[in-house]
């Protein structure tokens, strides 16, 4: 592997905000704003709700799986590995006898398991220090992980050639 491929080393925190707001709409909805992005949150009819959006917890595997994608390809581009193709798909367990407060359990993933497929012609070494690399970069990833949410990640990788 070529040392001019990895990130330099910065010493110095490079803190950034990130911002959401929230308009509660009543029946276990909520509008949200990122930015310039919109979206809403929302519980199906069974919880009470009208089902007029993913629930928070459904975003936040929407979230891990996106932010996984990233940081693939931010870590590919790093070492010059040419992607052919990526599918992520997760599955998060959560009891939820925490959100309703029926149990003395947390309302957060228990476990999620990860899925992800990928095309690559790039040499096993590379493409293992690819799965290190990312698992250790991504913030979403982390953030679950750090929970103390078991994690379980499967990757497929197959061989591929250029596009």
């Amino acid at each position: 592997m070529n040392e001019d491929t990895q990130p330099a080393y910065e010493p110095t925190p490079q803190i950034k905000t990130v911002r959401a707001q929230s308009r509660w709409k009543g029946r276990y909805r909520n509008d949200l704003a990122v930015r310039e992005f919109s979206f809403t949150t929302a519980e199906p009819e069974k919880i009470g709700g009208r089902n007029e959006g993913p629930t928070p917890m459904e975003y936040v595997a929407g979230a891990l799986n996106g932010c996984l994608g990233i940081v693939i390809e931010v870590v590919a581009k790093e070492r010059g590995i040419a992607l052919d193709d990526l599918k992520i798909e997760s599955a998060g367990l959560v009891d939820q006898r925490g959100l309703f407060g029926t149990a003395d359990v947390s309302p957060h993933f228990q476990s999620v398991d990860i899925a992800i497929a990928l095309t690559t012609s790039a040499p096993n070494e590379q493409i293992e220090q690819l799965k290190r690399d990312t698992l250790k970069r991504c913030p979403v990833y982390n953030l679950i992980h750090d929970s103390g949410a078991r994690m379980n990640v499967a990757w497929n990788v197959t061989a591929g050639g250029k596009r």
